[in-house]
């Protein structure tokens, strides 16, 4: 038997098992990301390098979160959260980008979107995983909200 025959594909993730999207140009951040769902053991991270490709290759199963962080202009990252709220409407989502207050950072509030600024310490992945999955060493809300590079009001 093939390995590829045992294995689930990342896009039809074995029952019970939630998915985590990312779409990422930079794939060092796909990997802090896929460390810390590996030590939360309860889900499946796919990874896209554009966020449009989401749309034409859609992953199958709970999603649990989404996180844009392909360094699109912020006409695509507008049009993308407005297909995720169609798509998943009760699905967080997270937009990294380069600094806070400028037009990237408000067009993730617009629609509905936590706000990351880069880099994203594995603190604030660890933290923001555990409280999306529900995982036991779940964290505090204040943990996420009261970052700096997380902060609800954006500083802007």
């Amino acid at each position: 038997m093939d390995a590829r025959e045992v294995q689930p594909s990342a896009l039809r993730p074995t029952t019970g098992r939630m998915c985590l999207v990312m779409a990422c140009a930079d794939m060092s951040e796909a990997d802090q990301v896929g460390r810390e769902l590996l030590e939360l053991n309860l889900g499946c991270l796919v990874t896209y390098r554009r966020s449009e490709d989401l749309v034409y290759n859609t992953p199958v199963g709970k999603v649990a979160l989404v996180i844009l962080a392909a360094n699109e202009a912020p006409a695509v990252t507008r049009r993308m959260l407005k297909w995720l709220r169609n798509r998943w409407p009760r699905c967080p989502v997270a937009v990294v980008g380069e600094t806070g207050g400028g037009e990237e950072e408000r067009t993730a509030r617009e629609g509905g979107a936590l706000y990351l600024t880069r880099p994203v310490a594995p603190e604030h992945w660890s933290a923001l995983l555990a409280h999306v999955l529900g995982s036991p060493r779940q964290a505090q809300p204040a943990e996420i909200l009261g970052s700096p590079s997380a902060a609800p009001d954006g500083g802007g």
